[in-house]
């Protein structure tokens, strides 16, 4: 008896096909021979091609070795002289660890679908997305339905009704995300959660943005991706409940201000970013304009920031609308002294609500959202 279980304990080894390092092998068209296939890490801030390998008979193998799971992306360019172009591009991303993986690819279909089995990491990434993503659904659903109200159905009242919603919802998936780290300090699915959290401008406060990273464990604080997830956090200067950031922009008459000259102490200031050829952002200027009429008698102040790279542009645009309220052009260079870039955004429009304090209320202060913060604010 204790040797059969010997055996079979030694086949449960095979089976696992563990080894020292990771193995990426892909099954992929015929057609695709001779193409370049690239390894990148994608879980840091500066992502970079750790391997690369060509296909040979609908195959590829990429091997290596990681200290700890790590958050990889594989690139198939199928125009090799045209790397630019994204429709000739093939790319999948998966945790690779210390199993060997197969990815398999089904073209059957509009676009190429990779199946991924054998890595226990991206097994428990699947685990966890499976989680999340009814919570995300259904957020979705109630985002779609406020679009709907707002933009279609010219229901305001309704509208900012689901614009609590979806906040409300978007809480509940952010805390099962906090919660999830919290319960699974060592896994390298936390830290990519954590990173995911962080990026851009989020609606955690510092304190709650630096409890996440503490929340790791030591060894995956250390690691590249820890590092890269620190000098994130580090670098951000947004966040709610933190004092706005002040710039130095220019006035239409070609002279400069402040974006504090415009806050006033005591009042709630919305800081709205757009441009000239942003058609959402006009498209909005007649309800921010309204917004305006109903509230400014009570100590709302708008200062919009254009990152026109054109002034001439930028001056057009500001006589068609006819904005009774500051107006400020971004600076393009030197690159330390763009308020659109120190803020972290990412496009526009994009607004930003400051208390009366100057602290930073909300960093989605739009359309249905925007009211919804008058109404608690003054109504």
């Amino acid at each position: 008896m204790k040797h059969i279980l010997f055996i079979m304990f030694l086949l449960s080894i095979f089976s696992c096909t563990k080894h020292n390092g990771y193995s990426l092998s892909g099954e992929v068209p015929e057609a695709w021979e001779g193409k370049p296939v690239f390894l990148m890490l994608n879980d840091i801030n500066q992502p970079y091609a750790i391997d690369s390998t060509q296909i040979s008979n609908g195959k590829f193998l990429l091997e290596g070795k990681f200290d700890i799971p790590r958050y990889c992306s594989v690139l198939i360019y199928l125009d090799p002289n045209n790397r630019s172009d994204r429709s000739k591009l093939v790319n999948f991303s998966l945790f690779l660890d210390s199993t060997a993986v197969k990815a398999v690819c089904d073209n059957s279909g509009k676009a190429p679908v990779f199946s991924i089995s054998g890595s226990n990491t991206q097994d428990a990434f699947q685990n966890y997305t499976d989680q999340i993503q009814p919570l995300q659904a259904d957020r979705k659903k109630t985002f779609t339905a406020y679009t709907q109200a707002y933009y279609y159905g010219n229901d305001l009242t309704k509208a900012i009704d689901l614009a609590k919603q979806t906040t409300a919802k978007a809480r509940k998936i952010q805390d099962a995300q906090i919660k999830y780290i919290k319960d699974h300090p060592e896994s390298v699915i936390s830290l990519h959660v954590a990173q995911e959290l962080c990026k851009g401008n989020s609606s955690l406060s510092r304190q709650e943005t630096e409890q996440l990273f503490t929340a790791l464990s030591p060894r995956l604080q250390e690691s590249e991706m820890g590092k890269s997830l620190r000098e994130t956090i580090q670098r951000k200067q947004i966040f709610i409940g933190q004092p706005f950031l002040d710039k130095e922009l220019i006035v239409p008459d070609g002279s400069s201000k402040k974006i504090s000259d415009f806050v006033e102490p005591g009042h709630i200031t919305l800081i709205e970013f757009w441009a000239s050829w942003c058609q959402p952002c006009r498209a909005e200027f007649p309800h921010i304009r309204k917004t305006y009429d109903k509230y400014h008698p009570k100590g709302f102040n708008i200062v919009s920031i254009s990152i026109d790279s054109k002034r001439e542009n930028w001056l057009t645009a500001l006589k068609e609308e006819n904005l009774s309220w500051g107006q400020l052009l971004d600076r393009r260079t030197p690159p330390g002294e763009s308020a659109f870039k120190a803020y972290n955004l990412t496009g526009v429009p994009s607004s930003i609500l400051v208390d009366a304090q100057g602290n930073i209320l909300s960093i989605n202060a739009r359309g249905g959202w925007l009211d919804a913060a008058m109404q608690e604010i003054y109504d």
